[in-house]
C-alpha cells in the first residue's frame, strides 16, 4: 500500500463527494461519508504543509507538533499571514466537521465541495511559493 498523498487524499474525497468508487456508494447508503470526506480533505491540507516545510525548511517539517507548522506559516520563512490565515480556517473548519457531536449536524455536501476546492487552491499556492533562505 503507497503513503496517502495530498493529490490521493483529495480525490478520495471527491469520489465520496461524488458518491462514486469503491467506498463512494457504501458511504452514502450507511451515512458516514461526510465525516469521511472532511478526515480526507484534511489529511490533504496536513500534507501540503508537510512538503512545504519539507521543502522550504526541513527543520521546522522535523518538529512533531502541527500547530507549531501551521503557525509558522506567518512567519517570514512561510508564504505569508493570508494563505496561513486560508490554512487556519480551512483545518478548523475541517476539525470541527470531522468530530461526531450529537448536537451537531454533519456537514453537507456544498461545504464540503466549497473546503476541498479552497484545500485545493492552498495546496497549489504552497507548491507554488518559492524557496527563499532567510538572511
Amino acid at each position: 500500500m503507497t503513503a496517502p498523498t495530498p493529490a490521493r487524499c483529495l480525490a478520495a474525497a471527491d469520489q465520496l463527494l461524488r458518491g462514486a468508487g469503491a467506498l463512494g456508494a457504501t458511504a452514502v447508503t450507511a451515512g458516514w461519508w461526510p465525516r469521511a470526506c472532511a478526515c480526507l480533505i484534511r489529511l490533504a491540507l496536513e500534507g501540503g504543509v508537510d512538503a512545504y516545510w519539507r521543502r522550504v525548511r526541513p527543520a521546522v517539517a522535523a518538529c512533531r507538533q502541527g500547530r507549531a507548522r501551521h503557525l509558522m506559516l506567518r512567519g517570514r520563512l512561510g508564504p505569508g499571514a493570508e494563505v496561513a490565515r486560508r490554512v487556519a480556517y480551512a483545518w478548523a473548519t475541517l476539525s470541527a466537521a470531522a468530530h461526531h457531536h450529537c448536537y451537531e449536524l454533519a456537514p453537507t455536501a456544498a461545504e464540503l465541495r466549497r473546503l476541498h476546492t479552497e484545500v485545493s487552491t492552498l495546496l497549489i499556492r504552497l507548491e507554488e511559493e518559492p524557496h527563499v533562505e532567510p538572511a
